[in-house]
């Protein structure tokens, strides 16, 4: 008798990590006029990137090409994210250092999809801006805790889907 895989339930939460993060991005800037900087909007890709491949990774059959693609986006999102979340944890602890209007923010902004959902993808504010923590922790520090915990399940989903007989 062959299992069924459980990936699913794994694939369900990490998309759910992504959504809420990108829900919480756009309720912070709109509610509290917290503007995203560069770093944020990599970050809103990485969430992005994560979020479709979670998605992809769930609605996959077992086995195969494409769900191994999916596989490697949600996994490129998770190290992407995770390193620029980091990276701004950096950036504010050493206010000295800035990433304010510069060549990155210019190139995000110019992208061709950024008119279509310009709330989501437009970075209008400076990197080493603080805004009030949250519950002791800056935006930054929350959004590495997001994309770590989207690193354990996206383990867990593909140590569960190694184990079932059957599939990749």
């Amino acid at each position: 008798m062959m299992q069924h895989s459980s990936v699913k339930p794994w694939a369900a939460l990490g998309f759910l990590i992504s959504a809420g993060a990108l829900a919480a991005a756009l309720f912070f800037q709109i509610s509290k006029d917290w503007f995203p900087c560069p770093l944020c909007i990599v970050q809103r890709y990485a969430y992005l990137a994560t979020l479709l491949g979670f998605l992809g990774l769930g609605l996959s059959r077992k086995g195969g090409f494409v769900a191994g693609l999916f596989a490697l986006l949600t996994l490129t999102g998770f190290i992407a994210g995770a390193g620029t979340a980091f990276y701004h944890v950096w950036v504010l602890s050493n206010p000295l250092q800035t990433c304010g209007v510069d060549p990155l923010q210019n190139t995000l902004n110019a992208l061709p999809w950024v008119s279509l959902w310009p709330d989501m993808f437009t970075a209008d504010g400076l990197c080493t801006e603080e805004y009030p923590p949250l519950l002791g922790l800056s935006l930054p520090m929350w959004s590495g805790i997001g994309f770590l915990a989207q690193g354990l399940v996206l383990l867990l989903a593909l140590r569960s889907r190694k184990s079932v007989r059957g599939s990749w």
